[in-house]
This record gives C-alpha cells, structure tokens and sequence, in this order.
C-alpha cells in the first residue's frame, strides 16, 4: 500500500477514556461522525494548502543548492536505521482507533512502553550493526556511518508524539494535529534550508527534523496530555500486541518494498541515482500532500462506518472517484510538461529524474486506490486478507526490480512499481467486496478520455506555438500546461456522471456566492487552523511504515 500513515492514532486524551470513543476529544457530544470527519479533512486540508507551499518553497532552494548524491546519501542512511525498523510501530497505533473500546491509560502507557524498548533495540542494533551494512555502500564514506547512528537516536521523538496523537486521531479532533504539523513541517523547512545554506550539507536534514519533531511533540501533548510512565506488564503487553500484530503485518511487507531503491539502486548505480529517483518520486506523488489531509481522516472515518455496510461502500465510491479524478489530471500533467516542470523548479542538474518521474506519475491514480483501498482493509479488520496481496506486491517489486536495473538501469524501479501496483490495485478491489472493481470501472470510464484529450491539446499546441529549437523552459511549461488543464477539466465536466458535476458546481457557487470574499473565507479557516517534499519529512523518520518516504 502506497500510504500507510506511521504513528500511532487514538481518541480523546485519557482523562476522558470512558466518553463516547466517537466524539471523544471533541466539545460537541451530539455530532455526528460525518461533521467530525468533515470538520477534521478541513483542518487538515487548510493546515496542508500551507504546509505545501512552505515545503515547496524550501525544497527548490535545498535542490538548488545541494546534490542529488546528497540527497541520496540521507536517503540511503535513513533506509539503514529503518532496517531495524521493520516492525515499525508494531501495529498499536491503527489497531486503537479501528478499535470500538476507548484506552484507557494503561492501555497507553503499555503502549509507550512497547514502543521505547522497541526503539531502545533499533538505536543498539545500528550501533552494532550499520558498519557492516554501510560496507555495501563504499562511496559514502564513514560519514554515513555517523549519519545513520544520529537518525537512530531521532526516532525516539516519534514515540513520546504518537500516544497524543492516537487519541486526538481517535476522537476525529485533528485541529490540534493540524497546528502541530503545520508548526513542525514550517520549522523543518527553516532550519533546513538555513542550514543548507550554510554549507552543511546532509546534515541539514537531521537537524530540520529534530528541531520540527521536537516542536510537534510539545503541541500535540499539550492537547492531549497522558501521564507518561513506563508500564511493564507482560499480560497486558501481550493482550496489546495480539491486537496489533495484525495491523502491523501488511505495513512491514510495505515497507520491504520500499527497500528497493536503496538496497537494490544504492548499491549498484550509487547515492546520485537515488537521489534522482527520490525527487522523481516525491513530484509524482506531489498531489498526496493534498489527498492526506483526507485520508488521515480515512481510518478513522470508515471505522467508525464498519457496522453500515452500504454507508461504507458508497463512502469508498465517494473516495475513489473524486481522489482518481485529481490524481488522472496530475498525470496527464507530467506526460506534458515533466522536462520544462524540473527544470524551472529544480535546475537542469535534476532532468535525468524526469523519465522516472513521468514513469511514477502512470502509477499515481493506482497509487491511490491502493491507498484508499488499505485503509478500508484496516477498518474492517481483515488484516491478514490484505497481508496476502501486499506480500505478492512486494515479491513481484522487489523481482522485477532486480531483474530490470541492471539492463535499463534506475528507470527499471519506477517500471517494477508501476507493474507490482496495477496488480495490488485490481486484487484489492476483487478481494474487498464483489462488484466493486466492475462498479469502479463503469463510474470512471470518463477519465481516460478527459487525460487523453488533455494531453493531446498540450502536446499538439505545445509544439505549434512555441518552436522545440527556440523554446525556452518557461515558454514550454506554460503552452503545455494550460492547454492541457483547459481540455481535461472541460471534457471531465462533459462526461463525468450527473452526481459529481453537481458537487462539483454546488462547491464553486458556495465560494463565488459566499457573504465573505472567497480569498478572506481561506484566510479566516486558516487562522482557526492552529509532508514528501523533495526531502524526507520528519514523520519519516517516525515508524517506517510511512507513505511519505516511499522509494
């Protein structure tokens, strides 16, 4: 699964652990679970249209002024500490806010517990063990070695910050959450670029991230504060882990699948290609900075609609045709305009990313149901039936990656995960509930046309407006990317079906018609609203299930 969020996830804070595991942390008992759902997308959208501007702004300039070869370095260093990782957060975290039962706190300091010895093993475990495991990557030199050692002490914040969020996920009330990671990604940007260009090199990165995570954790404890303590009691550990193993099984054959540029890449074309595939990556899926803001509501919305089984179809219906639709038209995008995108962006020195990127860009609407797809497994507890399908997605990726790097070189990652993701996507759809892949197919048909009819007025005006010899970037991005977007957003409000052009135009008079200026309505949401740039996030280096560093 392209996305699985790392951390853990819970309701309101445990002073009010026997409130209703609906509402908890919220003021208003009496709503419902879809105006909690709805209220939470908006924090975090809002939260998120910010934070995307401030990791795109800082990312350019880290681009701009550091290598790929550094970014590979950071991202290989992060793949060797996260080795130890591969239980990640041993599944407690979704495995409380599936759950009905509100926890207690000893339910939540059991957990912290688990989770600091299992981080206490992973820093012991890179110490002992990174030297042997850098000496497949000889171009590095020693200061991966230190790197990697550093990253490992970092992962501690991570678990002082998840009891405090699963009970604020738990409880729909992700204003808090919004403020935090808002707060965060700003200073990791910050410090980040600040440091970069004070010539620090990689080690912009580790210090970004300690400094946000640091942050983070002191907001979302203050909304929701546990009396931390260390619990050691093997019954209630084992009871808490029984629950989660379930949860966490599909997330560590994710993450060994994530393993393939760093493992396979790293050590066979070296850092730089790693860092091409990084950036390339991080674009393709540019668009899930948005979609996050909604589907870190997702677990926590279809659980709660576990019980309602036509309510829960026609929410993942509702889900699937309207992410599909955004994510059709960012890949159409990328067949225009990837060459001239890059380099406007990122400087030539990023152009041999491209046809990575335009590669991971076709995996992006399968991206997407995957993701969607594996939050609904998780909800209704079939965990071990989507274990079956991400185990075969990671063999078949891990497989032809092996097989096709060393005859197309990098290009052969982004090949392989295109391929492992058409197949998890169709057994997702099959194995869920009958019909859904049929019914999937007939409401998205008019997708395809809207891309195809899309690109072809960006190419074909692309060309006869600005001459391929004396284009310039700029010239090139703006005759394909306006054509494109003009074509694609007339013919998908032609044939889309009846039901999402009305959402559609009911959403644009709300805005048009609204008493207040459209641009002051943002404003004012945004000032109630107290993640995969081209670097790694700060939640990356959280349980490594995260979506976000997903190479």
């Amino acid at each position: 699964m392209p996305a699985e969020s790392s951390g853990l996830t819970h309701s309101a804070p445990a002073t009010t652990a026997q409130s209703d595991p609906e509402v908890a942390g919220n003021s208003n008992s009496g709503e419902t679970v879809q105006v909690l759902a709805k209220r939470g997308m908006r924090h975090l959208f809002v939260r998120q249209i910010f934070t995307t501007a401030v990791t795109l702004g800082g990312g350019v300039v880290l681009a701009r002024a550091l290598s790929p070869a550094e970014f590979g370095t950071f991202a290989i260093a992060t793949f060797i500490v996260n080795i130890f990782m591969i239980f990640g957060d041993l599944g407690l975290g979704p495995a409380f806010i599936q759950s009905t039962e509100t926890p207690s706190d000893k339910d939540l300091q059991t957990s912290f517990t688990l989770q600091f010895c299992l981080i206490t093993t992973v820093v012991l475990l890179t110490w002992g063990l990174a030297p042997w495991v850098v000496r497949f990557y000889p171009a590095l030199g020693p200061n991966a070695l230190k790197l990697a050692r550093t990253l490992s002490f970092l992962l501690y914040i991570p678990v002082f910050h998840s009891i405090s969020v699963i009970q604020l996920e738990r409880g729909l009330n992700f204003r808090p959450i919004a403020w935090a990671e808002g707060v965060g990604m700003t200073l990791y940007q910050i410090v980040a670029v600040t440091c970069a260009l004070q010539g620090m090199g990689v080690w912009s990165f580790v210090l970004g991230t300690f400094v946000a995570g640091v942050a983070g954790c002191v907001l979302v404890y203050h909304a929701a504060p546990w009396p931390i303590r260390l619990r050691f009691d093997l019954a209630e550990m084992r009871r808490i882990l029984k629950h989660g193993i379930s949860f966490q099984s599909a997330s560590v054959v994710v993450m060994i699948s994530q393993w393939v540029t760093p493992a396979v890449v790293g050590t066979v074309l070296g850092s730089q290609a790693v860092g091409y595939l990084g950036l390339a990556l991080a674009n393709a899926r540019r668009p899930f900075l948005l979609a996050e803001s909604v589907m870190r509501v997702s677990l926590s919305h279809f659980s709660r609609l576990q019980e309602d089984v036509g309510k829960l179809h026609d929410t993942i219906d509702d889900y699937l045709l309207g992410f599909l639709w955004v994510m059709t038209m960012w890949t159409g995008f990328l067949w225009c305009c990837s060459s001239p995108f890059v380099a406007i962006i990122y400087s030539p020195k990023w152009l041999p990313a491209v046809p990575a990127l335009v590669v991971f860009g076709l995996a992006l609407p399968l991206d997407i149901i995957i993701w969607i797809m594996g939050m609904c497994y998780r909800a209704t507890n079939r965990n071990w039936s989507s274990l079956k399908i991400f185990s075969a997605r990671t063999a078949l990726n891990i497989t032809l990656a092996v097989l096709l790097v060393p005859r197309l070189g990098f290009i052969g990652v982004p090949w392989a995960y295109l391929a492992s993701n058409f197949v998890c996507s169709i057994m997702l759809l099959l194995g869920f509930a009958e019909g859904l892949l049929t019914r999937l197919a007939r409401r998205s048909w008019w997708l395809i046309p809207s891309a195809v009819a899309g690109y072809s007025c960006g190419r074909i005006l692309s060309e006869i407006l600005v001459p391929a010899r004396s284009a310039q970037p700029i010239q090139q991005f703006f005759a394909g990317a306006l054509p494109f977007a003009a074509a694609y957003l007339l013919v998908s409000l032609l044939l889309a079906p009846k039901k999402y052009r009305d959402k559609f135009f009911d959403a644009a008079r709300s805005i048009v018609f609204s008493r207040r200026r459209p641009g002051r309505a943002i404003r004012d949401r945004f000032c109630r609203v107290q993640r995969y740039s081209v670097v790694p996030h700060p939640e990356n280096l959280g349980c490594a299930t995260s979506e976000d560093f997903q190479l």
